[in-house]
């Protein structure tokens, strides 16, 4: 199901195979479910959700839960970990130390009437319910080491103003795609702890991160608010390390790096340089750790760049890496030389233009390379780093060399469409990572098959600077019809188009509104 969550809120309630539950979505979370809430919901707007037994869940800040109850209801409290505890601080008032969770929650009844029915045996507690007895208000807040103190806001106030909020949103990036427009808005959360500023995670059901690669579309999907679509380019460029190297994840807990993710930044800036839709100091900001972020690939990755593992290319288990690392591929010259095209671009701007020619001159012998390594037999391929031996695979990562768009040669271009469109790719729902007359394909099989919102959006682009905005309106048709569909999921199914996988993604939701919103 696709998560219940607002903007500036690290709860979500989701429906489970096993009823529905209040989670929370911090990033070191090991035990996300904090409160079984009952079987089913009824109904759900973007600041209340109502459940078949007749509760409402409203949520507040980044970290309470208002729940109002119509009736005798139970609230099974999530005892998972060795070291949880639920415990009573008043008649009114309890506890539970979700070590789990990596949180303190405390529950408190402000009307109405409950009792706590637990069990310790002897070092923990191992089962805990909350039984209320009738029509009743409570609150969960979460917090470290200092319970919330202060009023508790009304429940139906707090509601309508998240209405209010998700309206404005809506108005402003959504236009008349309200779901997208609520995936994209409920997956917010507030600067804080590693989160230096407001950042949209993947989604908030188990993708609760913020890769380096996705901030870049959902960025795109907020052009419109130019200070927000820099807030979430920026937000991984603020964990740079002192090499240049962008990090593969950041969450409000930490950040991880065995991994990276490929340079699309570059020629996500553009885009929304294209559009005005980023203010003139972030730009200005923005220009030197891109710098160091291009030369990061060319220092550390070889002067024709590797993939160490398939995540870095962001195509985790693309068939291209099915015979081991290291790999070239070239998809990473093409967005490496348009990202040196958008540093030439920033630097005239800045009014530098040694840097710009640089920059320039670089791009080009980054295409030229690209052209010449990776072009066998009338196509693009990928290398075996160490032995040069060009790897068998039919994977669409190797088309991406369309995003140049003009700036590909012409017939590398025109011949690269044209297996595109004679390779098996496109279906009847968009561009399948592998064709499915493959004997690779695998039709829920991650990168080897279904169809992809970023390389959707990547193509698109490409074709449409190449001069095919013929074939770039109908890949978009065929996207969009498949997301009106099937939802804003995290991949869908090249021959039937159905939903694959975590069933509420903000890059999906993104790409569908830059789309749909030309």
């Amino acid at each position: 199901m696709m998560p219940f969550s607002r903007r500036g809120s690290y709860y979500a309630v989701s429906a489970l195979p096993d009823g529905v539950y209040l989670r929370t979505v911090r990033g070191d979370a090991r035990n996300r479910e904090l409160l079984h809430l009952g079987t089913g919901v009824a109904e759900v707007n973007p600041g209340r959700l109502t459940l078949t037994n007749g509760a409402e869940v409203v949520l507040a800040g980044s970290g309470r839960a208002l729940i109002r109850t119509a009736g005798p209801q139970t609230l099974g409290i999530q005892v998972r970990d060795q070291y949880d505890v639920v415990l009573e601080e008043s008649p009114v008032a309890w506890r539970f130390v979700d070590a789990g969770a990596n949180r303190n929650y405390r529950i408190r009844v402000v009307h109405g009437a409950a009792r706590l029915d637990a069990t310790w045996d002897g070092e923990r507690t191992t089962g805990a319910r909350l039984l209320v007895t009738g029509p009743a208000l409570l609150v969960v807040d979460e917090y470290g080491s200092a319970a919330p103190a202060g009023p508790v806001e009304d429940l139906d106030a707090v509601a309508a103003d998240a209405d209010a909020d998700f309206a404005a949103w809506q108005a402003r990036h959504g236009g008349p795609h309200r779901l997208a427009a609520f995936v994209t808005w409920a997956a917010m959360v507030p600067a804080g702890g590693m989160l230096r500023r407001e950042s949209m995670l993947m989604s908030k059901n188990r993708m609760t991160n913020i890769w380096s690669w996705d901030h870049c579309f959902n960025a795109m999907a907020l052009w419109r608010d130019p200070a927000a679509a820099a807030d979430q380019i920026r937000t991984l460029f603020d964990h740079q390390d002192e090499h240049g190297c962008l990090p593969d994840y950041v969450n409000d807990a930490g950040v991880e790096r065995n991994f990276v993710k490929p340079p699309v930044h570059g020629w996500a800036i553009a885009w929304l340089m294209d559009r005005n839709g980023l203010p003139d100091d972030a730009i200005e900001a923005l220009y030197e750790p891109l710098g160091r972020w291009t030369d990061w690939w060319f220092e550390h990755r070889g002067a024709v760049p590797s993939y160490y593992h398939g995540n870095d290319s962001g195509w985790d288990n693309s068939t291209v890496f099915a015979e081991g690392v290291p790999v070239q591929s070239p998809d990473l010259l093409a967005l490496l030389s348009l990202q040196m095209t958008a540093l030439a671009r920033i630097a005239r701007r800045l009014d530098r233009p040694d840097d710009a020619r640089r920059w320039s001159a670089r791009a080009a012998t980054a295409r030229r390379t690209m052209s010449d390594h990776f072009w066998a037999g009338g196509r693009f391929v990928a290398r075996h780093t160490v032995s040069q031996r060009v790897i068998e695979s039919d994977s669409l990562l190797t088309l991406m060399p369309l995003v140049l768009g003009d700036l590909l040669p012409k017939t590398q271009f025109d011949a690269t469409v044209q297996r595109l469109l004679d390779g098996g790719y496109l279906t009847e729902h968009g561009p399948a990572t592998e064709p499915p007359d493959s004997p690779s394909y695998v039709a829920d099989g991650y990168w080897r098959g279904p169809i992809w919102a970023p390389t959707t959006m990547l193509l698109v682009d490409g074709l449409r600077r190449g001069g095919r905005p013929d074939l770039a309106d109908d890949i978009t048709r065929r996207f969009l019809a498949t997301c009106a569909a099937a939802g804003m999921a995290e991949n869908f199914d090249a021959r039937t188009g159905a939903a694959l996988r975590d069933p509420s993604m903000t890059w999906t939701a993104s790409v569908f509104l830059v789309l749909a919103r030309p």
